[in-house]
C-alpha cells in the first residue's frame, strides 16, 4: 500500500542493559552449546518494570521528540507478544493515561511479533481517513522474567536458522500528517493463517495456558508440529520464506524504489548471520545493511525490533536525509509486513530531559 502525507514525527526505545549471554552460560541458565550457534551476545533485562510502564516511557521520548502537543494525538494503539499485566484489565488505557490522557480511541494490536508495523499500517490509514486528528501514537512492550517464560530456552527444539532468546523492551512511534523527520513510503501485509498450528504444536487452547500453567515453550510447540510430519514444517518453511520476499517487494514497489536503493534494513533481531542472509538476499540486498550486530547484544525484543533497529540507526547517525529504510517483520509464522521509510531531515539525537 502506498502512503501519502504520514510522516514520522518522532521515535522512541526503552531499552534495558542486556545481561551477558556468556554470564548466562556460566549460571546454568543457557545452554554453552546453542549459544555458541546462536551468536547471541546479552539480552536485555527489565527486571521488575511491567511492560506497560516500557511502554509508557518510550512513549514520552517519542512525544518529546515529534513536536506535537498531546492534544494533537487522536489515536492511540499498543501492541505486544506476552501478558502486560493483570487479565482483565486494558494496558493500552494505562499507556493512555500517562502519555496522552484525554478522550480518544486506544485499542490493543495483536500481531504478535508483527505487532508494530501492523499497527502502523492502521494508524497510517487511520490518519488518512479521518480529517481531524495531526497524529497518532503507537506502542509496544514486553517484558519476559516472568515465571512461565525461560528467555533462554523458550525456543529449544525448534528446527529453524536463528536459535533464539528473548529481551525486554518498550517502543514507540508518533505518526503525523503535518511534518516529521522522515516519511512513511510504503507498507504491506499478508496473513498466513494455515501455519498457525505450528506455533500451537499440541497444546490444548482451553484452558488458556498463562492460567493452566503451561510454560510458553515455543519451540518446544514447533519440534511437536514437526514430529507428526516433518515435510509440512519443510513446506511450511518455504511457504513463510515465499510470502516475505512478496510482501517486501510489494512495500518497495509501493515506495517506488529497488532494492538497490535501500541504505539499511531492520528486521527481527537475529543472533547469527543465517537469519539476516535468509531474509535480505532474496531481495537483492546486502545483508550487512541489516541490524545483526546491534540486536544480537538485546535478544529477540518481540514486538519492539523493527522500530528499536530504527531508532538506533538515526540516533547513532547511520542513515541520513535521503536514505531508505526497509523494515521487515513476521509475527508468529501467520503475519507479516515491510514498511520502506525515507529521512528527510537530520535528526535532534538529544535525549530529551527526564
Amino acid at each position: 500500500m502506498k502512503i501519502e502525507g504520514v510522516f514520522v514525527a518522532g521515535l522512541g526505545a526503552c531499552v534495558p542493559e542486556p545481561f551477558s549471554a556468556a554470564e548466562a552460560v556460566r549460571l546454568g541458565m543457557y545452554d554453552a552449546g546453542e549459544h555458541e550457534r546462536g551468536g547471541w551476545t546479552g539480552a536485555a533485562v527489565a527486571g521488575d518494570v511491567p511492560a506497560p510502564e516500557l511502554a509508557v516511557r518510550a512513549a514520552r521520548q517519542a512525544l518529546a521528540r515529534s513536536g506535537h502537543d498531546v492534544s494533537e494525538i487522536g489515536l492511540l494503539l499498543h501492541t505486544n507478544l506476552f501478558h502486560q499485566g493483570l487479565d482483565g484489565w486494558s494496558p493500552h488505557h494505562y499507556v493512555q493515561r500517562h502519555t496522552i490522557g484525554g478522550r480518544v480511541p486506544a485499542f490493543s494490536v495483536g500481531q504478535t511479533c508483527n505487532g508494530m508495523l501492523g499497527a502502523m499500517e492502521l494508524a497510517s490509514c487511520y490518519l488518512t481517513a479521518a480529517p481531524g486528528p495531526a497524529a497518532a501514537l503507537i506502542t509496544g512492550a514486553d517484558n519476559f522474567g516472568a515465571p512461565l517464560v525461560d528467555r533462554w530456552r523458550y525456543a529449544e527444539g525448534a528446527t529453524t536458522n536463528r536459535g533464539t532468546i528473548l529481551g525486554d523492551a518498550g517502543t514507540a512511534v508518533v505518526l503525523s500528517r503535518r511534518a516529521g523527520f522522515a516519511r512513511l513510503r510504503s507498507i504491506a501485509s499478508a496473513s498466513l493463517p494455515e501455519l498457525e498450528e505450528l506455533y500451537r504444536g499440541d497444546v490444548p487452547l482451553f484452558p488458556p495456558g498463562s492460567a493452566a500453567g503451561v510454560p510458553m515453550a515455543i519451540g518446544a510447540r514447533v519440534a511437536e508440529f514437526a514430529a507428526r510430519n516433518p515435510k509440512d514444517l519443510e513446506e511450511a518453511k518455504e511457504t513463510l520464506r515465499l510470502a516475505r520476499v512478496e510482501v517486501a517487494e510489494r512495500a518497495l514497489a509501493d515506495a517506488g524504489i529497488a532494492p538497490g536503493q535501500v541504505t539499511r534494513a531492520t528486521h527481527i533481531f537475529s543472533g547469527g548471520e543465517a537469519y539476516v542472509r535468509a531474509i535480505l538476499e532474496p531481495l537483492g540486498i546486502d545483508p550487512s545493511r541489516g541490524v545483526l550486530e546491534y540486536g544480537r547484544g538485546l535478544g529477540h525484543l518481540s514486538v519492539n525490533d523493527q522500530i528499536a533497529g530504527l531508532n538506533h540507526l538515526v540516533e547513532t547517525g547511520a542513515v541520513g536525509p535521503g536514505d531508505h529504510v526497509l523494515m521487515l517483520a513476521n509475527g508468529a509464522g501467520v503475519a507479516l509486513s515491510c514498511a520502506v521509510v525515507e529521512i528527510l531531515d537530520p535528526v535532534d539525537r538529544t535525549p530529551p530531559a527526564g
